[in-house]
């Protein structure tokens, strides 16, 4: 159901649907956050675990042999690389599944009990929305391809026809500049109508992708310039993540390497044997495994909010076409409430 009348679009909130609704519900958040750390982290426990003997395995290949077989290589790490499947395809549930749980909250202010991750209706309608912007974007591809060929085309055109002068170099530049602002223009405004089809599809529980041009009609640009700003906070928050993080390698390095600063100093080169064991220690020590528990913690920490943040802008469109938050824009060609029926004829 759309509301007849929509609210202004509010710069503020779009930018910053995610916070407004975690605001609302900071209980559910936190559920939905903390359910998705763990099992992220189960995922890439699974993936420690089943990583680190392959590795300890390819390191004694090398160990054992200066100059290895690729196939022995291989047979090492035949665990690992039997298992990736099912762990990219558990890793795809999970996001599906995380997909599901934040836009419930984005769009309808609602967390499942218990666990709140589900594979119900609305990660099936998301699953869809997904893969139908995906073709779009294999489609967008394929075009951007013919589109530039066909511009390539008329270029040599030109050249072959002008025989080279300035003027067709100048000619061709202008040619090209415009081709490229024009193509990444459309390519922007297509990816903006479409974005609030995932919302739209769980805030209506149906399958809602066309819809999604009604649901951001006459605020494109603002989306647009919404989705700038969330690019310059991201690009901050990178910059910040980074250094978080390498103060976290260095300093789970430093702990690692401790035991070994005796032999590293003494300039005494190691056998391969001393090579495997040391890299072993230093890839298995407590220091070395808190460190890259604050890497990978701190990186889904960003994960979550940054794309709570992008998908909140599409979240914030379908909500307000839906008769959401905000006040609403009043319809002066209707009569008031407060004049009352219009007096009777006779």
């Amino acid at each position: 159901m759309t509301s007849s009348t929509e609210a202004k679009y509010d710069f503020t909130s779009a930018a910053f649907w995610f916070f407004k609704c975690v605001g609302r519900n900071p209980g559910g958040a936190f559920t939905i956050a903390l359910w998705q750390i763990i099992l992220y982290a189960v995922i890439f426990g699974v993936l420690l675990a089943v990583g680190l003997p392959a590795i300890q395995s390819i390191l004694d290949v090398v160990a054992t042999n200066s100059d290895p077989d690729p196939e022995q290589i291989f047979a090492a790490a035949g665990t690992l690389l039997a298992l990736s499947p099912i762990i990219v395809i558990a890793s795809l549930l999970v996001a599906l599944m995380a997909q599901g749980a934040w836009m419930r909250l984005l769009t309808r202010n609602e967390v499942a009990g218990g666990i709140p991750f589900r594979l119900g209706a609305d990660e099936g309608r998301l699953f869809l929305v997904n893969l139908c912007l995906i073709a779009l974007a294999i489609a967008g591809y394929v075009a951007g391809i013919l589109f530039f060929a066909l511009i390539a085309g008329v270029s040599v055109g030109i050249n072959a026809a002008a025989d080279g002068s300035v003027w067709t170099g100048l000619l061709n530049g202008f040619i090209w500049f415009v081709a490229v602002v024009g193509f990444m223009a459309v390519a922007i405004i297509i990816c903006v109508r479409f974005a609030a089809a995932p919302a739209l599809s769980v805030r209506q529980k149906g399958f809602r992708l066309m819809q999604s041009f009604a649901a951001t009609r006459g605020i494109v640009g603002w989306m647009v310039l919404t989705y700038l700003v969330l690019i310059i906070i991201g690009v901050v928050g990178s910059i910040l993540l980074s250094i978080v993080q390498q103060i976290a390698v260095m300093g789970g390095m430093m702990g690692a390497m401790a035991p070994y600063w005796g032999d590293l100093m003494s300039g005494a080169e190691p056998d391969p044997e001393q090579l495997r064991e040391m890299i072993t220690g230093i890839i298995t020590s407590p220091a070395a495994m808190i460190a890259l528990g604050v890497i990978v913690l701190a990186q889904i920490i960003f994960q979550i909010a940054f794309e709570g943040l992008w998908h909140g802008v599409g979240a914030y469109a379908a909500v307000r076409h839906d008769g959401g938050d905000g006040p609403v824009e009043t319809d002066l060609s209707a009569p008031a409430e407060s004049v009352g029926n219009a007096p009777s004829e006779g």
